[in-house]
């Protein structure tokens, strides 16, 4: 099967394509900043652009890696994940709509088994610029005894849980806003066959429906999932797509964006866009209230309980496509992907924080401007470095920026036993070193000694230039291992997706 994936620069899209077309709140609206950038006191009166944010380019480091391929029986892997009770597995989301099993103790190349199809659910991916999809799976912490996984899917629109902010904006007038898809979070049952394999249960075909949250364009769409230590589901959502996050700006469509009014999405605390989301999926908890729905609770401790949204955790982001928990300490780590200029790693250590977007962009000021796409690039710009400021932002713990990439893929924190130079070292990456040449970059900055000043966080490359691939993904094993989910490694009918193991290659 021949197939193509991208990140678009200004876009971001990650995309997928396929032989064949799928079938495609109760409060007061709270704003949080969404001060004019202009007005912002630690900027300028007339925002001037900075041409290049951030100087000096990554380079290798000491520790180098090597990467063997366990598998190319996947097409667009984005997420590799384990599940309580099996050990040896390592279960890959495929965008196109598979949960796959791969069994590590064979030799490669591994074949994958078939866990779980949603294809059937799926509103694309349609094209080679398609970010919709199976954008990620988390197994519940009690698997081995309840067989519950939970799956986050773009699907055809619908009513739901989570609806549009309106948008007024006179440039509107005579477009139909009609939302592109809704983002669903799924809950579905597995079941052992007499071989041991895991399928669906055939007496519940259909996944339970928990949350789903309306999207107006077809990008940005975050979708990663993972149970914290406390036992509670977290997930990604990003600001609704398109650029910039604001009404009126070109879309890739040719027409005025809708769904961003205000200030952006990112900033605001009465939609799930742009934000990540906390709720415990096993309703007989007493803790918390009932969600709209009924389907889930809202964990007690959540930082916006009496909100229109109080599934929100986290804010201010923008594409926060992939995010873990470290194996070690339960730390929080995100990888949100950037505009025009600036990649990051953010670290979640409270509930509430509010990572910037779109008033910066990394430590930088932001400047949305007009409503121009020049291209795949939109006329925003980052316009003054201004760590630790406005007050109430989390700047990140790392960054980088275009001339080293163009769309960050959060990893993990290594705590295997194969690399023993990297332990305690965050090991991520960018999908493509420019727009689409699949040049992926392997990363790493040292996590456990990190330092309080973003720019000290030095990001080192872990091999002596890019991989051949781009880079869509990253999984870790049981034992902390870590590989590398890849597209673009040819194969008999094209090129296809790829799982890679990576080991140390230098001391």
């Amino acid at each position: 099967m021949s197939r193509t994936t991208s990140l678009h620069h200004g876009r971001r899209s990650l995309s997928s394509r396929r032989t064949g077309v799928l079938i495609a709140g109760v409060a007061v609206a709270t704003l949080a900043i969404t001060l004019p950038q202009s007005a912002l006191a630690s900027g300028p009166s007339t925002p001037v652009p900075i041409g290049d944010p951030i100087g000096p380019r990554i380079q290798p480091g000491p520790v180098q890696v090597d990467l063997t391929t366990v598998t190319t029986g996947v097409t667009a892997p984005l997420a590799g994940i384990t599940a309580p009770g099996r050990p040896d597995e390592l279960f890959v989301v495929d965008q196109v709509g598979t949960l796959w099993s791969l069994d590590l103790t064979t030799p490669a190349p591994v074949t994958p088994t078939s866990v779980l199809d949603v294809s059937a659910l799926l509103a694309g991916p349609q094209d080679p610029k398609d970010e919709r999809g199976f954008l990620g799976a988390a197994f519940s912490p009690s698997f081995a005894t309840d067989g519950l996984v939970y799956t986050d899917t773009s699907e055809a629109t619908s009513p739901a849980d989570h609806p549009l902010r309106p948008s007024t904006d006179a440039c509107l007038a005579g477009f139909p806003q009609t939302p592109d898809h809704v983002d669903v979070i799924r809950e579905w049952h597995l079941v052992t066959d007499s071989g041991g394999a895991l399928h669906l249960d055939p007496a519940a075909p259909v996944g339970r429906k928990l949350l789903s949250s309306e999207h107006p364009q077809a990008n940005h769409n975050a979708g990663d999932m993972h149970f914290g230590p406390d036992g509670f589901l977290y997930v990604t959502d990003g600001d609704g797509g398109g650029a910039d996050d604001q009404n009126c700006q070109t879309n890739f469509d040719g027409n005025p964006m809708f769904g961003h009014p205000g200030g952006g999405n990112g900033q605001s605390l009465d939609t799930p866009l742009g934000k990540m989301l906390r709720i415990n999926p096993r309703t007989a908890d007493p803790r918390g209230t009932l969600s709209a729905n009924g389907a889930f609770r809202i964990p007690a401790d959540n930082p916006f309980p009496g909100g229109a949204v109080p599934e929100i955790y986290s804010y201010g982001l923008r594409n926060p496509f992939r995010f873990s928990f470290d194996k070690a300490n339960g730390n929080l780590w995100v990888g949100d992907v950037g505009q025009n200029d600036i990649e990051e790693v953010d670290l979640v250590t409270a509930p509430g924080q509010n990572f910037g977007w779109r008033v910066k962009e990394g430590t930088f000021l932001f400047e949305p401007g007009g409503f121009q796409l020049k291209g795949s690039r939109s006329d925003a710009f980052v316009f003054a470095r201004s760590p630790g400021s406005p007050a109430g932002i989390t700047d990140p713990v790392a960054q980088y920026d275009h001339d080293d990439g163009t769309a960050i893929i959060g990893g993990y924190v290594y705590r295997g036993s194969s690399m023993p130079g990297l332990r305690g070292h965050y090991v991520f990456g960018d999908t493509s070193r420019r727009l689409n040449n699949g040049h992926g970059r392997l990363f790493a900055f040292d996590a456990d000694n990190r330092s309080a000043v973003t720019a000290d966080n030095t990001i080192v490359e872990l091999r002596d230039g890019p991989i051949d691939f781009q880079l869509i993904g990253f999984g870790q094993d049981n034992a902390g291992e870590l590989y590398a989910l890849v597209f673009g490694v040819p194969g008999p009918n094209g090129t296809t997706g790829a799982v890679m193991r990576l080991s140390q290659s230098t001391p």
